[in-house]
Order: C-alpha cells, then sequence, then structure tokens
C-alpha cells in the first residue's frame, strides 16, 4: 500500500480568514479605518504604523478574544477538506503561532468542522519547508519562496501576495481539485 500524499493547510488566510477581523481590532485600537485590502505587504509594520510586537500582540488578542468572529475563508472549507480526505489525500493544518492562541485554534477548527489528519504548530522559526508534505497551500510569499521540488506550492490569493506571479494561485479552497 502506497503512503497518502499529504497536502498541507495553512491556517491564518487560508482557511481562518482571521485578518478580516484584526483589521477590525486595529481599527478600534488605533482610530483607524483600514481595510484588509489595504495590507499589500507581508510585512504589515511596512504598511501600518505599527511595530512587530504591536502586530502580533493583536493577532493574539484576536484568536484569545474574537476566535469565535473569525470566519472560513469560504463556506465550503470544511467540505472540500473532507472531499480530499474522500480522495485519499492526508490533511495537515500547518501554522506559525504563540502557544497561548493554540487552544482557541482546535476550538475554532471544531467550530467549523474542520476535519484533519494532523495539526503542526510551529513556535520557532523553522521554514514549513522541512515538514513532511507533497503540497503546501498558503498565503505567505517567504514560503511560497521557499518550497524547493519535489515539493509544491499554491498561493492562497490575498492582498499581501499578488506580487507572486509565477506561483499558481487559487482564489478558495475548492479550485484545489482543479490542480490536484
Amino acid at each position: 500500500m502506497l503512503p497518502k500524499k499529504t497536502i498541507a493547510l495553512d491556517l491564518d488566510s487560508v482557511l481562518a480568514d482571521v485578518m478580516l477581523i484584526w483589521v477590525e481590532e486595529y481599527n478600534i485600537v488605533f482610530h483607524a479605518n483600514i481595510r484588509k485590502k489595504d495590507i499589500f505587504d507581508w510585512h504589515i509594520h511596512n504598511v501600518l504604523p505599527i511595530s512587530k510586537n504591536q502586530i502580533s500582540e493583536l493577532f493574539i488578542s484576536v484568536w484569545k478574544n474574537r476566535w469565535r468572529d473569525i470566519p472560513p475563508t469560504s463556506n465550503d472549507v470544511s467540505k472540500v477538506i473532507n472531499g480530499l480526505m474522500e480522495q485519499g489525500f492526508r490533511i495537515s493544518i500547518i501554522t506559525k503561532r504563540e502557544r497561548v492562541t493554540m487552544p482557541f485554534v482546535s476550538y475554532w477548527l471544531d467550530l467549523h468542522k474542520i476535519s484533519f489528519n494532523d495539526i503542526i504548530f510551529i513556535f520557532d522559526d523553522a521554514p514549513k519547508s522541512c515538514f513532511p508534505f507533497f503540497l503546501l497551500v498558503d498565503d505567505s510569499p517567504i514560503n511560497a519562496k521557499e518550497i524547493m521540488f519535489p515539493k509544491r506550492i499554491v498561493v492562497f490569493d490575498q492582498p499581501w501576495n499578488r506580487g507572486l506571479e509565477s506561483f499558481p494561485r487559487i482564489m478558495s479552497l475548492n479550485q484545489l481539485f482543479s490542480l490536484l
């Protein structure tokens, strides 16, 4: 029996549309009026007058206090993942984050009935490319550039990764079926 091929799915901004809530919180805290589409650079501190530490603290706050408000990137995320699993793929959710957000991520996944075979929490600077998968779906320009053959990457379209023109791109998770 051949081992199942693993598809690794990033959590933030691939499964969970966390930036919608992050921007709401930013606007409240900093009395601003920005929208998700205004975040055109992966390095938010290059776009907004906010420190890296403040960015991280806002993400922690959003996951701890507003995890129920974070929508999935599309209403069919759970159905798509189940379909991938039915086709024989192994699903890993892979996410770089602060430890204090771990339980809230689990609550969010349960709330949205998202199935997976395993979840990988990265707490240090280990690149996602060192983890076992054949395909990564991610929104990070950094991760896109680190993935080397035979591994593959599909970029999940977000305003901060539009400069990645030479990579396969999807607007919603269900478009994966046409790429596999």
